[in-house]
């Protein structure tokens, strides 16, 4: 498996690509610069199987539609965030860019797997960020969304958020394995040891 991730978007959100090696792709939080993505995505030479979101803001789902649309992937999201696919109140989505809408092929729960080709994404509920804030564990990679960051924590002041919750969530991380690797939201990766050491956030739980 290969997992490459790029920030896209004003606010620099990782989209990451994950193949297995074998011509079964799938992408996470495609936020935006669609061509770019589509670019990046015909160098791979493969099928985009599943299109997967974190969690429904704007800056993590603007190229989902043009991704949908090139390469007639199935979206996927967890259940708890399903409203904010068709609320711009909830995803954020700025003014400028109304009306905008997408619509869940699968809605996911807490545990469930979804398998692309030889890779196995396991799914783990996080809330805090939002109600449905979630992260892809696929072998060695944790992708973590807007949940944990290298030093930090996800928001909890926008609409859905909730510190309890993502207190408990970040609590549910720092039990993983020491050498799990970690793509964010946004920023630079890390590791789960390094976070559980250094992260005052993930720290304290």
């Amino acid at each position: 498996m290969t997992v490459s991730y790029y920030p896209v978007g004003a606010l620099q959100a990782n989209c990451v690509l994950l193949s297995d090696g074998n011509g079964h792709l799938a992408v996470v939080d495609p936020g935006d610069e669609a061509p770019r993505l589509l670019a990046l995505l015909k160098r791979c030479s493969g099928t985009v199987e599943a299109i997967l979101l974190t969690h429904v803001h704007f800056d993590h789902i603007l190229a989902t539609k043009a991704l949908q649309e090139a390469t007639g992937a199935p979206l996927l999201v967890h259940e708890a965030d399903e409203p904010a696919l068709s609320n711009e109140a909830l995803s954020l989505i700025p003014p400028q860019l109304l009306p905008y809408s997408l619509t869940a092929d699968r809605l996911l729960r807490d545990g469930d797997t979804v398998t692309v080709g030889e890779m196995v994404l396991e799914v783990l509920h996080t809330p805090g960020h939002t109600p449905g804030s979630c992260c892809y564990r696929c072998e060695d990679v944790l992708m973590a969304g807007d949940t944990l960051f290298a030093g930090s924590m996800g928001r909890t002041d926008l609409p859905g958020g909730d510190t309890v919750a993502m207190f408990h969530s970040l609590r549910r991380l720092s039990e993983l394995p020491d050498e799990l690797r970690v793509i964010a939201g946004h920023g630079e990766e890390t590791t789960i040891g390094y976070e559980r050491r250094y992260n005052p956030f993930l720290a304290r739980n």
